[in-house]
């Protein structure tokens, strides 16, 4: 009986070692140039007063892979564990789409449909609990 209670006890601990942990804001790296692969998105303009704060936990889980950032269809940027960008667009209603696969990653997809206003700043969380789902949590 002690043994079979020891062995949960391993299991449980494993299972929360592999939880990822939200980096706050003022200490995510930023996304490397060589991974971003439209940049006017990450540059503020006149004409693009919303904006789109991505950032992506820390964590074992997942730690492998690059997770894309898409917008509209249009692949925006990949970032990593630990990183941040923030997307300035125009005011409207876009695709968010998160996509990660290849290599010993699973492919996983999610998405959310946003409308922003001029001024408007939404703030997601990229995370891949112990359950293995990736999301895309949207926190403001």
């Amino acid at each position: 009986m002690r043994k079979a209670q020891a062995f949960i006890m391993f299991l449980a601990a494993g299972l929360v070692g592999c939880s990822t942990v939200p980096v706050p804001e003022g200490s995510a790296k930023g996304v490397p140039a060589e991974r971003i692969y439209q940049a006017d998105y990450l540059t503020a303009a006149p004409d693009r007063s919303a904006q789109i704060y991505l950032s992506r936990d820390k964590g074992f889980s997942g730690s492998g892979c690059s997770h894309d950032i898409s917008l509209n269809n249009e692949k925006i940027l990949s970032i990593r564990q630990s990183e941040a960008a923030t997307l300035y667009v125009a005011p409207g209603s876009y695709f968010l789409k998160l996509e990660t696969g290849g290599g010993l990653c699973p492919n996983i997809s999610t998405s959310q449909n946003l409308n922003l206003s001029a001024g408007d700043r939404q703030v997601y969380r990229v995370l891949l609990p112990s359950d293995g789902n990736l999301r895309l949590t949207r926190e403001k």
